[in-house]
């Protein structure tokens, strides 16, 4: 029968123990206890899918004792330590899920979720799987945990000195477990004694090599006095807590080394002071004096577990915070909410990543599956933690979690508390989640029944818009804002959602605004001040941020015929009433702005046009052929008494020598036509056009330059036949005389000097003198009128033209 079962359970493990039937057991991961004989397995409970811990004792280990008694000795002490830790109740004491549970070929129970003893993590791979979780291989304390560590065992040993008046009797790192939280449990209960008759020191065995190191505490914490005087006290746990925290500091390695032989172990225990002053160097400075206290062979020199716990080493509020936490379930409800919403919110900054992670989220997270009246107060903390996040962390430790949070049926207070934080939710998740995972809980509040939440959307709307597109916006808010505003009775609710799409205009399209905000608001005919307030407060928004596209045509058309009713409104403040006309008249000044500003650069491109027509009829004047040249030529040699070719005659019906019929209907349908004879010419139309001009030259139409706008008429004694002269001969040489057009369209004469005609650059001209005398022997004659010459002008560029 006994070979049956080592091959069944060589096949299918410790399958058959009975604790299988409540747990599902997953892989091995850790060992603890006398000899490290527990393996530790992660384990699921089948009733509620709760994450657990299995120990297991295979008794296959006790086979090479041989004795029967020996065997049944060690299942006998593992039984023990169990049951002790079942009557224990305390946060800082290991927490037992499921009873022990035996066989024929094991011994096991399950309590909550272990990670690896102390032994393990300091090194000790006794029992542990091959290869390494790589959750242990790579482990590394804070000195935050051990901090707070050494604490939980202090508190652990304090109660049960003081509260269960029992003795400990084997602390050591195999017997303290470090749960997946990170906190530190107490364990090993299997050498537990209980004070009787209120006596504080109790009968201890010495180690002995007769008995099995399984059935014995580890030889090297055990205290002085039990080994020499075979009694010992609560202070010996704390000897052996003094020499458990110089192994934490000194790599796992106790100050004494016995090799399980008493012999060394009472050399160790002399050699102990140098031992200790080799390790000092690495322990907190604060810890030195009260642990060499601690591990003092005369136990009137060390301390209590409750004045240990007491150190000002342990005041830190990261510990506290902690501390409160591990004990939560005996704190009452006010005491809870005041952490929550406070101690735990300001602390969490300080406390370290990995134990934040580890240790705090966990008990929030569990919060969020509780009742819902405990759910709002431990939203802050949460959003405390997110704000304190990397994204990568976010992404790796807390999206999940939020994600569920958001999608989970909620009550209303819970609702407002997200939502007043939402801004910091969505900073930290990835922007392809934004419409999945949390804008959803947005839009479904803006069309829930509570005013409350639906007045907490729109507050949120103010601060989140950064991470809103137009497209949202367009489709899935601002309706609902609308349908608030059109749906409320209370003007607080209309107010709100007014100031909702205030908000917004920022993050608006030019044509949102136009084709749907607009409109809404010049639809809205309120009574109330406060409405009509508001949406002046949005129009004066508008009016001050050119991305709204607000321009004259909408002012004009839209916004002032909706907003002058409002003037007359009786129940305006004078107050109020000053804001709507100030705004009124901001935007008759934007309008009388913008009208005239237009109207002035339309002006602008029709002188403009008119200028850039010029050197078109000069370049066609420049460019005229030889053969007309020679006709001037000739026409001018038939008549020698002129010396210049009059323009009277050409432009004036009263003129001695009219030109044919069609050349004079060609020039008076040119003169009619030009913009420059109607705007100039007609100013001097009561000026004698008969007067006669005895002495003109031809003229040439050039373009005074790009900054004097104007025309200038500059005689061509080329043209006539007569020599050109320079600008050096005497007074009586003729100059040209030059005369343009001011911005006005007004005749300008300017003063005397050389002109440069474009193409002409090396030609000499004239000045003013012209006019007056040809020679010095010339008579003086009389000056011909504007108008007359404007006309002539004309007329002969069109003869040009027509030629």
């Amino acid at each position: 029968m006994e070979v049956f079962s080592m091959i069944k359970n060589a096949v299918i493990g410790d399958g058959t123990n009975p604790i299988t039937q409540h747990f599902d057991i997953g892989r091995h991961v850790a060992s603890a206890g006398p000899e490290m004989v527990w393996k530790i397995y992660d384990a699921v409970r089948k009733s509620d899918q709760k994450e657990a811990s299995v120990f297991i004792f295979d008794k296959k280990v006790a086979d090479k004792l041989y004795k029967p008694k020996r065997k049944e000795a060690v299942s006998e002490v593992l039984r023990k330590c169990v049951k002790n830790l079942e009557r224990f109740q305390h946060p800082q004491i290991l927490q037992v899920y499921h009873p022990i549970e035996e066989c024929y070929d094991s011994v096991a129970f399950a309590s909550e979720p272990v990670l690896a003893s102390l032994a393990n993590l300091l090194g000790n791979q006794e029992r542990m799987p091959t290869p390494i979780p790589p959750e242990i291989r790579d482990f590394a304390f804070h000195e935050m945990e051990i901090k707070y560590g050494i604490l939980q065992i202090t508190e652990a040993l304090s109660y049960l000195h003081n509260t269960e008046t029992c003795l400990h009797g084997n602390v050591c790192p195999s017997s303290i477990l470090i749960s997946k939280r990170g906190a530190w449990k107490l364990a090993g209960m299997g050498f537990l004694q209980v004070a009787r008759d209120g006596k504080e020191s109790f009968m201890a065995n010495p180690w002995t090599n007769k008995a099995s190191k399984m059935v014995q505490p580890d030889l090297d914490y055990i205290a002085p006095e039990v080994q020499v005087d075979k009694r010992c006290f609560y202070v010996s746990d704390m000897y052996s807590m003094g020499i458990t925290i110089c192994a934490i500091h000194n790599g796992g390695r106790s100050l004494v080394n016995s090799m399980y032989n008493p012999a060394e172990y009472t050399k160790g225990i002399q050699l102990l002071s140098i031992s200790f002053g080799d390790a000092a160097s690495k322990l907190p400075i604060q810890l030195v004096e009260p642990v060499e206290k601690m591990i003092n062979r005369d136990i009137r020199y060390r301390p209590t577990a409750r004045l240990f716990s007491l150190l000002k080493f342990f005041s830190d509020s990261v510990v506290s915070c902690l501390s409160f936490l591990d004990s939560l379930p005996q704190k009452d409800a006010g005491e809870v909410t005041t952490f929550y919403t406070k101690t735990l919110v300001d602390t969490i900054p300080k406390i370290p990543k990995k134990i934040l992670y580890q240790h705090v989220f966990p008990f929030i997270r569990d919060e969020l599956y509780t009742e819902s009246d405990k759910l709002v107060h431990v939203i802050p903390p949460l959003i405390a933690i997110v704000q304190n996040a990397s994204r990568e962390e976010y992404r790796l430790k807390l999206m999940t979690e939020i994600n569920k949070l958001l999608a989970m049926p909620k009550n209303a207070l819970v609702t407002i508390a997200l939502l007043e934080k939402l801004d910091i939710i969505l900073f930290k998740t990835p922007v392809e989640a934004h419409k999945i995972q949390v804008l959803p809980i947005l839009y479904n509040t803006l069309d829930s029944n509570n005013s409350l939440a639906r007045e907490a959307a729109m507050n949120a709307l103010g601060a989140i818009k950064q991470h809103l597109d137009e497209d949202s916006i367009k489709k899935m808010v601002l309706p609902r804002a609308k349908a608030i505003f059109n749906n409320a009775n209370n003007v607080k609710v209309k107010m709100n959602a007014l100031m909702c799409i205030d908000r917004l205009l920022d993050r608006m399209d030019k044509s949102v605004i136009s084709d749907n905000v607009i409109p809404f608001l010049t639809k809205i005919e309120p009574e109330d001040p406060e409405i009509v307030m508001a949406i002046t407060g949005i129009f004066r928004h508008m009016m001050t941020d050119k991305r709204c596209g607000l321009t004259h045509a909408l002012l004009a058309l839209q916004v002032m015929p909706s907003l002058l009713p409002h003037t007359t409104n009786a129940l305006l403040t004078m107050e109020e009433f000053g804001v709507l006309m100030d705004l009124l008249r901001d935007m008759f000044d934007a309008i009388d702005r913008n009208r005239r500003n237009k109207m002035k650069l339309e002006a602008m491109h029709d002188d403009e046009t008119i200028r850039g027509s010029a050197p078109n009829i000069i370049g066609m004047q420049r460019h005229r052929s030889a053969a007309h040249i020679d006709d001037i030529k000739r026409s001018r040699e038939k008549d020698h008494s002129r010396h210049f070719l009059s323009v009277d005659h050409v432009s004036h019906p009263k003129s001695r020598t009219a030109p044919s019929t069609p050349e004079l209907k060609d020039r008076q349908r040119f003169t009619a036509a030009s913009p420059i004879s109607q705007r100039r010419v007609s100013n001097h139309s009561s000026v004698n056009a008969n007067k006669d001009l005895s002495d003109h030259k031809q003229y040439s139409l050039v373009p005074e330059g790009p900054m004097s706008p104007g025309i200038n008429l500059i005689p061509d004694d080329s043209s006539m036949g007569f020599p050109r002269r320079s600008s050096t001969q005497s007074l009586g040489s003729p100059v040209h005389h030059r005369l343009s057009v001011d911005a006005n369209g007004k005749p300008r004469r300017h003063s005397a000097g050389p002109v440069v005609v474009p193409g002409e650059m090396n030609k000499p001209h004239y000045g003013s003198g012209y006019f007056n005398q040809m020679t010095p022997n010339t008579p003086r004659r009389s000056q011909p009128s504007l108008a007359s010459l404007s006309n002539s002008v004309m007329a002969l560029f069109q003869s040009k033209l027509n030629y």
